[in-house]
């Protein structure tokens, strides 16, 4: 086996693992989970003048609270979007175009799209797009060859998967 292959499929293992452990959050993820806010609510998403909108930080600072399942969500598609966009599309999306999903299926079916898109990407991958920096432009301004990217959105999903375990604790034990 190269090294290439050794280093894509171990991209696609991190990748594997936590798309398992997001999807047993979400197959019995139902919408008044979705949309619970923590006695300790931090991040939120919330409906303006008809529209949904998502809480967007000015720091990521721990006094802000939990967020919610819905935030985590739309924090998932938010770097997921933006890095399918700015590395293999136009690369003009920016944090407020995209969606904030009322319904947690919505977000479901977005998400599983977006995985979707994902594995593609990774199955079409050559050699030399691995080791580019010309498809890491979000975030890392075409700083980091393209495999260290993957390997960050794959740390990216695995943490935004675990704190949506630990809402779901706290749902839980709030409802019993």
């Amino acid at each position: 086996m190269s090294e290439t292959n050794a280093l894509l499929n171990n991209i696609k293992f991190q990748f594997s693992i936590s798309k398992q452990l997001l999807e047993y959050h979400l197959a019995t993820l139902e919408q008044e989970e979705y949309r619970w806010c923590s006695p300790n609510a931090g991040l939120y998403i919330q409906e303006k003048a008809g529209k949904w909108h998502v809480d967007l930080p000015d720091s990521e600072a721990y006094h802000i609270g939990t967020p919610s399942i819905a935030w985590t969500l739309w924090h998932i598609t938010f770097w997921w979007e933006m890095v399918l966009d700015h590395s293999f599309g136009e690369g003009t999306l920016t944090k407020e175009d995209i969606k904030v999903h009322e319904h947690v299926e919505s977000v479901k079916n977005a998400i599983h799209l977006l995985m979707e898109k994902w594995e593609n990407i990774l199955d079409n991958l050559k050699e030399e797009d691995l080791y580019s920096t010309s498809y890491s432009k979000f975030p890392f301004n075409n700083e980091v060859e393209f495999h260290q990217l993957a390997s960050w959105l794959n740390l990216e999903l695995m943490k935004n998967t675990a704190e949506i375990g630990y809402v779901r604790f706290e749902y839980a034990s709030v409802k019993k």
